[in-house]
């Protein structure tokens, strides 16, 4: 670099200049390292947290986690001392939130909050889940989902998620009306998402639920090893302006009724794009859907329905779209 022959450089102030940019770049994230416990007020975390057993938010408290912080969980094993409840449905032997309170995690484009495995060696399955139980008003919007055995799991719970990343889980989100344990304050609740622009990608399933509401919109699910979204008995969902593609059923039914799917580009599946499971014998409504060509046959091969098995119901695919649905 070239100086003009009058200006001559203060090389301390340059040099201390240097140093106060080099502390500043080794700053260490602040670490908070949690074991089981019950939060018994609203709290914030931020930062790196690390956690080595079950949360619990009880009902009339608020978690807030704020943009850019890391949630680690601990792997456990199910006979520990971390685990505050059961071990069964509702609850996970692996290390979770369990919110009975509420939740709101709000990252941003560049700040996203991140929850994942503390492993050296990350897993599917090696925490729990975000495991909302009859609770309301819980939002999750830019957060990243990584190595759980469900990403979010909601028993007679709402849930808002949006612009959020699922991967490596054994199912991203599932959520159902509880219908196992009569003594449960939410017994009978059905849960109601919505899950908009986010990413399903490399999971076992993606989307899960039974018996309840959902609004499933926007949202790029695939090469997701079992299914894409599997509705099952009385779900009243729209499943709309969905990019589903590379899973190994792309939308697979269980006895489902009060399911629309519409307006989505379902194609390139490996099994079928849309299919029903033994016993459904309720008609699904699945027209005007992008299924990848415009070629009836080819379309047909990847409907498994009453065309394939007489004892099963009917795929109502009619009338198919002639162009890829513009989802985003």
């Amino acid at each position: 670099m070239e100086l003009h022959p009058n200006i001559r450089p203060d090389w301390t102030k340059i040099f201390l200049l240097a140093i106060l940019l080099g502390l500043a770049g080794c700053q260490k994230t602040q670490v908070t390292e949690l074991a089981s416990q019950t939060i018994d007020q609203d709290t914030t975390w931020s930062g790196t947290i690390v956690i080595g057993g079950d949360i619990y938010v009880p009902p009339g408290v608020t978690l807030t986690i704020a943009p850019g912080t890391i949630i680690k969980f601990r792997k456990i094993d199910e006979n520990s001392d971390q685990n505050l409840f059961d071990i069964d449905s509702p609850y996970y032997p692996e290390a979770e939130l369990i919110i009975r309170g509420r939740l709101i995690a709000r990252g941003t484009p560049d700040k996203q909050i991140v929850f994942t495995s503390a492993e050296m060696t990350p897993r599917a399955a090696d925490w729990g889940a975000i495991n909302f139980l009859g609770s309301e008003g819980n939002e999750l919007e830019y957060v990243k989902i990584y190595c759980a055995y469900n990403g979010i799991h909601a028993h007679g719970a709402s849930v808002t998620v949006s612009h959020s990343e699922f991967a490596r889980n054994g199912v991203g989100i599932s959520f159902k009306k509880e219908e196992e344990t009569p003594d449960a304050p939410w017994f009978g609740k059905p849960s109601h998402l919505q899950i908009s622009y986010c990413v399903f990608a490399g999971n076992k399933g993606g989307i899960g639920f039974r018996n309840s509401s959902a609004e499933i919109t926007h949202n790029e699910i695939r090469e997701n090893k079992f299914f894409g979204v599997w509705p099952k008995e009385d779900s009243r969902a729209l499943i709309a302006y969905n990019e589903i593609t590379d899973n190994l059923k792309g939308v697979y039914l269980y006895q489902a009724r009060g399911v629309r799917i519409e307006n989505n580009n379902i194609y390139k599946n490996r099994s079928y794009d849309i299919g029903i499971a033994e016993a459904q014998d309720f008609p699904v409504n699945a027209a005007n859907n992008w299924f990848g060509t415009t070629d009836r046959n080819r379309i047909a091969e990847m409907i498994f329905d009453k065309n394939d098995d007489p004892e099963l119901a009917e795929i109502n695919i009619q009338p198919v779209l002639d162009k890829p649905v513009d989802w985003k």
